[in-house]
């Protein structure tokens, strides 16, 4: 049976931030925390002279811990960059006049068709891209970004494959493709590459990269796997010579692979739960 066309929604900018560590925070702050994000999103995007952007946006929903924006597709580059670094600059400012926590946010950019706001409000910004959006922003690699740094990095941004291919590829960002990490990542049914950006990189940023040096977004093994790799095995997975220790599932624990085409040649720590983890290249 054929399916009936329908009209296509217009293409819209997506941007949606989130404060890391937020339930963190003793709950007195909760509110103020809440009520401060449009207001540090409005000085961001000040700094970049789009005061008028910011007013003429599709619709912007808090999150409780973020926020949640469309604008029309042609702010699409401005999202991408320079909004990035000034949003670090923007929380750099807040930690020392506001007396708030210092904060520090995930930002992720999309593009794509969602549907624009309606009366009701229920089905405002509906979509794949949306979803997509949320996706990368809840994505491991992300963040891992502010995991691995100091305090003195305050944004993480996570940019859609369409997002970089329209705006930076094509030259309309502030920033050319070299600024740009780009990863594969796996969330939930999502499953695509990720660019990342950090406009002040610290700590382990800096001594070793963006990429992650754990398969942080890993899916979870097949049943088979998870039989395989519990308690003391010892054996041949897959091909590859494994000796290990002490694995169970949802614990940690250390091992130590070698032999031809094995999953990981030395020692190191294992993660397990949803999905094997562990420092090193992924066992496939």
């Amino acid at each position: 049976m054929e399916r009936k066309w329908v009209p296509l929604p217009p293409y819209r900018s997506l941007l949606v931030v989130d404060v890391k560590d937020f339930s963190g925070l003793p709950g007195r702050d909760h509110a103020a925390v809440t009520d401060a994000i449009p207001d540090i999103l409005y000085g961001a995007f000040e700094r970049v002279g789009a005061v008028d952007e910011w007013a003429r946006r599709r619709f912007a929903q808090s999150t409780g811990d973020g926020l949640s924006a469309a604008f029309d597709s042609a702010v699409l580059p401005l999202l991408v960059d320079p909004l990035p670094r000034a949003l670090q600059e923007e929380l750099e400012f807040r930690a020392q006049v506001d007396g708030l926590p210092g904060l520090r946010m995930r930002m992720s950019v999309a593009v794509g068709p969602i549907t624009d706001p309606n009366p009701d409000g229920v089905s405002t910004g509906s979509g794949h891209a949306r979803v997509e959006n949320h996706r990368l922003l809840d994505a491991d690699v992300v963040k891992d970004l502010l995991a691995r740094s100091g305090p003195a990095t305050r944004v993480a941004a996570a940019i859609s494959s369409r997002a970089f291919e329209d705006a930076v590829v094509s030259g309309y960002a502030g920033v050319g493709e070299d600024r740009y990490v780009g990863v594969p990542v796996r969330v939930k049914s999502f499953d695509g590459t990720v660019y990342l950006r950090v406009p002040l990189p610290t700590g382990d940023l800096l001594r070793s990269g963006f990429e992650p040096s754990a398969a942080v977004d890993a899916p979870a093994p097949a049943p088979a796997d998870r039989d395989t790799w519990s308690n003391h095995v010892s054996g041949v997975v897959h091909g590859d010579v494994v000796q290990s220790r002490d694995h169970h599932y949802g614990d940690r624990s250390t091992y130590t692979a070698h032999g031809d085409n094995n999953v990981n040649s030395g020692s190191g720590t294992q993660f397990t739960g949803d999905g094997v983890r562990y420092y090193g290249r992924q066992r496939p």
